[in-house]
């Protein structure tokens, strides 16, 4: 009997569109319809009641196992509920989405990591991994950044759905996921099977309300035969130093937030100095934030500029490590780059508003732990609380 194995889970949302994908059991058509949401004013059956007007329907002939269905054409900023057809007889919803806000809009989007990268030493069986999903829920976050080693080996199908898909099924329902390649992804096809980034999907850019997000491949710069160096030389006609250089020249938002696997600056073990090349290209273009993963702690930066501490004009650099907690990873004492250190589950909600990103650390049980502020004034001038 055909079922749905994964999914239904958002991908690439705009201010008018939004990606739909799951995998079936069986080769079959895919069919998605889009609800009007409809706000109930009084009551206790919460804020919207069972959706029942169909304002879109889209159907694809093509016979597969993985589907990928773009709703377009939808309003900016607002909420809808869909539901998936696989077939004629397996049908899932209805989810609610929310298309991309407008520039001046706030947002809010939640980091993690290490979901799969963290299961040699995760002796709960995955709870940890659910408790995270669990709490970046209860945050209702737009977006959710996952850091890299979402899967033990990106090359074995299974991962995919005990150490992600499956454990953030609820999320995903919901919720726009965005991922990349980290070591333990192997250079596995299912990433670029179960995602539906722009090409080449191993680093891409997006934006959404007054933020511009940008993804690198650390695995490209730094393969594992080359590890913790790079391969060559970074260099203009590299095409992801290409590429990243073009983006941060053409983009006007007033947030800049890079992600990539592999942590430049941490004081624990697995850093990789390397990555700093790419530190005057940040501060160049003004970055605000730049998340990496790789060692499993959470650490965020003093503010850095030129290898110093600048609070006005620096960059602050988050390691997310969060599905797990490895403390004999920590260094005996902080280096000087560091604010904050700690190894605990967790993942970093980001609220983005016009003049300021707020940065806060959760841990897996839902308690707050290590807050950060950045204001921005109309000149391009940064604070730091």
């Amino acid at each position: 009997m055909m079922k749905i194995v994964k999914g239904p889970y958002l991908q690439r949302p705009t201010m008018d569109s939004m990606t739909i994908m799951w995998e079936t059991s069986e080769r079959t058509f895919s069919k998605v319809e889009v609800l009007q949401a409809e706000r109930i004013h009084s009551g206790h059956q919460g804020n919207y009641k069972q959706p029942e007007h169909i304002i879109r329907s889209i159907t694809n002939e093509t016979s597969a196992l993985i589907h990928e269905v773009t709703i377009d054409n939808l309003e900016p900023s607002t909420i809808y509920f869909y539901k998936i057809y696989a077939g004629d007889s397996v049908e899932g919803g209805p989810f609610p989405f929310k298309t991309a806000v407008r520039s001046g809009e706030s947002f809010s989007f939640a980091v993690t990591s290490e979901t799969g990268g963290y299961s040699g030493f995760d002796s709960t069986d995955g709870q940890i991994n659910r408790n995270i999903f669990k709490q970046m829920s209860r945050y209702r976050p737009d977006l959710a950044l996952f850091i890299g080693d979402v899967v033990d080996d990106g090359q074995r199908y299974e991962d995919w759905e005990q150490y992600f898909f499956g454990p953030g099924k609820e999320l995903f329902h919901s919720t726009p996921v965005f991922s990349f390649l980290g070591n333990h992804e192997n250079q596995g096809s299912w990433y670029y099977d179960f995602f539906a980034f722009n090409p080449p999907k191993n680093y891409y850019s997006f934006d959404y309300g007054d933020a511009h997000f940008i993804c690198l491949d650390a695995t490209d710069f730094i393969p594992s035969e080359t590890y913790p160096h790079l391969n060559g030389q970074l260099h203009c006609v590299n095409p992801q130093i290409d590429f990243l250089l073009s983006d941060l020249q053409a983009t006007t938002a007033k947030w800049k937030i890079v992600y990539f696997h592999y942590p430049p600056y941490v004081s624990g073990g697995y850093q990789v100095e390397d990555l700093r090349v790419l530190s005057p290209f940040f501060e160049q273009y003004g970055v605000d934030l730049v998340f990496n993963s790789h060692t499993i702690i959470y650490e965020r930066s003093h503010p850095l500029r030129a290898g110093q501490v600048d609070f006005e004009q620096g960059v602050v650099y988050i390691v997310a490590g969060g599905a797990g907690a490895m403390e004999n990873w920590l260094l005996p004492k902080r280096e000087w780059h560091t604010s904050q250190a700690v190894a605990v589950p967790h993942f970093v909600q980001v609220v983005v508003t016009s003049d300021r990103l707020e940065v806060r650390a959760i841990d897996e049980e839902g308690r707050l732990f290590d807050t950060l502020q950045i204001r921005k004034s109309v000149e391009g001038k940064k604070s730091f609380f």
